[in-house]
């Protein structure tokens, strides 16, 4: 099948995105943020973090000596639930407003489930969603179980799926793993995502 709906009326294809930085700069904004709640929280210059961290640990990477107090007050700094005003970004609402109705949206993400849920209301996108799923850091499994999960949910294989995201160390990995489509933002433009899934024949060019 290469159109958008199948023979009983069924939009046939689905598109799963990641959140952090393919829909919201999280290294530009929200990342500087959290390294300034680590830094005060521990009283550590926050040029001797590792920016680069994506789990606390990570971001406390070659600071040695630290007590107990201090490990856990950065763990709480570094997972705080606040979350700063928030904007797609550019071309990213456009996008997903574009794919309405022309294939199932979905939106999987990892982190602080209180947290990641609060950007993703912060940034107003829940709307362009069928569903939000949040896979924890800690504890089992991975994006790939929560991908399959999604097919199955749907009813589709995975040859009608793509996976846009920003990690090939992760989302992408998986998305490749189980066949589906893998979209890698920036190398293709968010804005240049339908363009992609015409393409591949998840969805049919529009006046088409």
């Amino acid at each position: 099948m290469t159109g958008i709906v199948d023979r009983i009326g069924r939009v046939d294809a689905v598109a799963i995105f990641d959140l952090d930085d393919t829909l919201i700069d999280t290294r530009g904004v929200l990342l500087p943020a959290a390294l300034e709640r680590v830094s005060r929280a521990i009283g550590v210059p926050k040029d001797r973090l590792n920016a680069r961290g994506k789990r606390i640990g990570e971001v406390l990477a070659g600071l040695e000596g630290l007590e107990p107090e201090a490990l856990r007050a950065a763990a709480e700094a570094w997972y705080s639930p606040e979350v700063p005003p928030l904007e797609p970004l550019p071309g990213a609402r456009e996008a997903l407003e574009a794919l309405q109705g022309r294939l199932r949206l979905f939106l999987l993400t990892r982190g602080d489930p209180e947290r990641q849920q609060r950007k993703v209301d912060a940034v107003g996108l829940r709307s362009c969603f069928e569903g939000v799923v949040v896979r924890p850091i800690e504890g089992s499994g991975s994006k790939r179980d929560d991908i399959q999960r999604l097919l199955d949910r749907c009813g589709l294989p995975a040859e009608r799926c793509a996976v846009i995201g920003d990690d090939d160390t992760d989302e992408l990995r998986h998305a490749r793993d189980l066949g589906c489509l893998a979209i890698r933002v920036p190398e293709t433009p968010i804005g240049a995502v339908a363009e992609s899934l015409e393409a591949a024949g998840l969805i049919s060019r529009q006046g088409s």
